[in-house]
């Protein structure tokens, strides 16, 4: 997400925090994002609440490719993310899109940037 391809598409480090701590109140965020962000939070954490209800509002947003979609790519980054947390693996890229080493993204984000810290907490 720290790629220079999600920085030109408006994505910054503001935005990614809040999409991790405060999206179901954050205005910057539409109905249909929040929606595939709770997806994404339940799937990590309580993938037994996504029931055929929790479809249908996605249903209303999203068609079936993208619903299937959407899983698929949250499922392959929980687990991404699950085993770079155990390694305490910090972001590749810096705010502004480039590729740096641990060292400098350690730098950059402190002790741990927001998406580990949303895990450590959990």
């Amino acid at each position: 997400m720290r790629s220079a391809s999600a920085k030109r598409q408006g994505l910054d480090e503001e935005r990614l925090d809040e999409g991790i701590t405060s999206y179901a109140t954050s205005a910057r965020f539409s109905a249909a994002e929040k929606l595939a962000l709770r997806y994404c939070e339940l799937m990590a954490t309580d993938p037994d609440a996504i029931d055929d209800a929790f479809y249908d509002a996605l249903r209303q947003h999203y068609d079936e490719a993208e619903i299937v979609e959407l899983g698929a790519f949250i499922g392959f980054n929980i687990g991404y993310h699950t085993f770079f947390g155990t390694l305490k693996f910090y972001p590749m890229f810096s705010p502004d899109g480039r590729l740096v080493s641990q060292e400098e993204s350690a730098r950059l984000y402190g002790a741990a940037p927001a998406s580990l810290q949303a895990t450590e907490s959990a």
